[in-house]
């Protein structure tokens, strides 16, 4: 049997590797007994932090899902050539009025479901989700609501589900270094004490990942998240101004 702490020596942060200790007993139970076992859906994150150790268990594969550019998927491993029932289910909600990402999430989890069963959701004309096999008929039963407007549920094939562009709204700033709590202060216009209060509150997130540097270092392609606030996206085109300060273009996620 392998060590899990040693496997798990190089995360820092308690609760994943909670959450990654009962991802390691996945591939274990999918070679022994030679069947399909999957994850609850997973943010970038920690799709990396699974990736970094599934070479230990070289019996097994092990793919994520749903296939194609999406945020939040799960870990399926399998023996070898082995054909797994899909884990995943798609629904797509017909909603008369027009709701946001937080409505449609807020009536889901009220349903007493939690996150992590959970995947995209996606706004288009109509509103599209993923949710794990294993609630999906509650759902479709329970969900009748969205934002006190009547919901008409049905399921679709996982193709079927669009891939928007992300709404960004672009602007530029000027900081004298790309530290966090400096991008972070540029953009929200909060304190400098409101800024490193968040941070060191782990209210703050760089890709995905928790982060409680306030010097963290920000690179082009970063994605930041400030709970309260919403998503920063820090876009490639930088430049340094005459006066050595830097000039940086960034998008808020429009909601």
């Amino acid at each position: 049997m392998l060590d899990k702490n040693l496997i798990l020596q190089h995360i820092q942060e308690p609760e994943k590797i909670t959450m990654l200790r009962h991802i390691l007993d996945l591939p274990e139970i999918a070679s022994r007994n030679y069947r399909a076992t999957d994850s609850d859906f997973l943010d970038p994150y920690e799709q990396r932090l699974v990736e970094s150790v599934c070479h230990h268990f070289p019996d097994v594969e092990a793919n994520f899902f749903p296939e194609g550019e999406r945020e939040r998927k799960i870990v399926v491993f399998s023996p070898p050539y082995f054909d797994s029932e899909e884990a995943i289910v798609a629904f797509k909600l017909k909603i008369n009025d027009e709701v946001n990402h937080r409505d449609v999430l807020g009536s889901i989890l009220s349903l007493g479901i939690e996150r992590n069963k959970i995947g995209d959701i996606v706004i288009e004309d109509d509103v599209y989700m993923f949710v794990k096999r294993e609630i999906a008929n509650f759902i479709a039963v329970s969900l009748t609501k969205v934002k006190r407007q009547p919901v008409k549920i049905e399921p679709v094939s996982l193709e079927d589900v669009p891939f928007p562009e992300e709404p960004w709204i672009k602007n530029t700033a000027v900081v004298q270094s790309m530290r966090l709590d400096s991008v972070i202060r540029a953009v929200t216009h909060l304190s400098r004490d409101d800024v490193r209060g968040r941070i060191a509150k782990g209210l703050v997130k760089v890709n995905f990942k928790e982060i409680k540097k306030a010097h963290e270092e920000i690179q082009p392609g970063d994605l930041l998240s400030v709970r309260g606030f919403g998503r920063i996206a820090i876009f490639d085109d930088m430049a340094t101004t005459k006066k050595g300060k830097v000039r940086f273009t960034y998008g808020i996620l429009e909601q």
